[in-house]
């Protein structure tokens, strides 16, 4: 049975995260009792998270998962998505299909309340993409000198902020969502943490209006002196690209201190705002290209309901047919057996619709896996590169006519960890 975990259950969860998740080194008594306190009070408060339990007959807790209940910019609309994070299953339970239990709750209950697309942090990117998720945006990190930054604003213009500062620095990310497709909006944990004080944070304002905000730590270097540091950069928003620039100046100004700066981005134009992009390998990538960075893949994405996102998002601020057209699609979901199949996906009066069909594979204009799909309409990645390398069969219309009318123009960024 799967239910919402109570306080009742806490010291099984703590438990069961200790034994799955070693490395989160909650395994003693005190770091379990702390652990616990941070359940009881998530379960307490107005959030946005819910924790579901895989209970035995005998109420023996085997799995969890925490829901994630968030907004998110979807190419200029804000929509409801759900993201799933702290997936555990008993270390003594494992291979009994828990976990796909798990998941298939989770996307039972999307569906039920009408969530287009879901997201998670996968442990095991294979795992996850034979349950339908798709890759979502690569993510870049760069260990630059501040002298690599331009220095052409004005460094004092950036001023501390505090805690005190909250709602205005909820306000500028939320307006940077508003500006970012794939941005989800500030979630009440990382409200905490600026409670907390959990980074420091600089700020640019413009008149009243904070319009600019980097969350950031120092570290010390690796063997060297007390007076040595690294900038470690959590996060960076800007609503001006004169506020930018002027904390590009700020960070420049550090360089008798900071030795290298990590910046983590989803923007692959990011290194071309920089002085010097290298990092200090001092490798050389054949024929003669320097390293500059390291790249993974994280988040993922999952079309949790088809009909959904299509009422959601009706493809907003990408082009539009100029006469109405009908496309034809065959959505491999064999994780979400109820999505498996055919439809028609037809665009009048600058309004997409899509229905069930009974078109054979055979005869539809794009057939294509339901994880593709997710990253095709989250603009990971394009049809027509997707055709290109035998992914997707496409017929009867050319890949990039497709694009422009489903593909969102930017790649999503995300920020947010859950």
């Amino acid at each position: 049975m799967i239910r919402l975990v109570t306080k009742s259950d806490l010291q099984q969860a703590a438990s069961l995260v200790a034994m799955a998740y070693p490395g989160m080194q909650i395994s003693g008594k005190e770091a379990q009792q702390t652990f616990i306190e941070r359940l009881s009070f998530e379960i307490e408060s107005e959030n946005n998270l819910s924790f579901y339990g895989f209970f035995t007959e005998q109420d023996e807790l085997l799995g969890l998962y925490k829901l994630h209940d968030l907004n998110m910019n979807v190419n200029g609309s804000i929509v409801r998505v759900w993201g799933i994070g702290t997936v555990a299953v008993h270390f003594f339970h494992k291979k009994e299909g828990i976990a796909k239990q798990l998941l298939q709750h989770f996307h039972e209950l999307a569906r039920q309340e009408n969530v287009g697309i879901v997201s998670l942090y996968p442990f095991n990117t294979s795992f996850y993409q034979k349950m339908g998720y798709g890759y979502g945006p690569t993510r870049y990190q760069y260990k630059l000198k501040p002298t690599s930054f331009p220095s052409s604003g004005e460094r004092k213009k950036v001023v501390m902020l505090s805690p005190s500062n909250e709602e205005e620095i909820v306000a500028v990310y939320n307006k940077f969502a508003s500006m970012h497709h794939g941005m989800i909006e500030r979630t009440w944990h990382e409200r905490n943490l600026i409670k907390k004080k959990a980074t420091y944070y600089a700020g640019v304002y413009e008149g009243n209006e904070l319009v600019g905000a980097l969350a950031y730590k120092l570290q010390p270097v690796k063997d060297s002196h007390f007076l040595h540091h690294e900038m470690n950069i959590f996060e960076w928003v800007w609503t001006k690209p004169s506020a930018f620039i002027d904390m590009c100046t700020w960070i420049h100004s550090q360089q008798d201190q900071v030795d290298r700066v990590y910046v983590r981005t989803q923007d692959e134009s990011f290194i071309y705002q920089l002085e010097d992009p290298k990092n200090d390998s001092n490798r050389i990538i054949p024929s003669v290209y320097h390293e500059i960075g390291t790249v993974g893949t994280g988040i993922m994405y999952r079309i949790s309901s088809i009909m959904s996102f299509v009422e959601q998002t009706n493809f907003n601020s990408l082009d539009r047919p100029d006469r109405p057209v009908t496309i034809s699609l065959f959505v491999q979901d064999s994780f979400i057996k109820e999505q498996n199949g055919s439809y028609n996906l037809s665009y009048s009066e600058d309004c997409w619709s899509i229905e069930k069909s009974s078109i054979s594979i055979e005869e539809v204009d794009v057939s294509i896996a339901v994880s593709d799909l997710s990253s095709w309409w989250m603009g990971c990645v394009s049809l027509e590169q997707l055709a290109q390398y035998g992914k997707v069969k496409v017929n009867n219309w050319p890949a990039n006519q497709l694009d422009r009318w489903f593909k969102p123009t930017n790649k999503p960024v995300c920020f947010t960890s859950f």
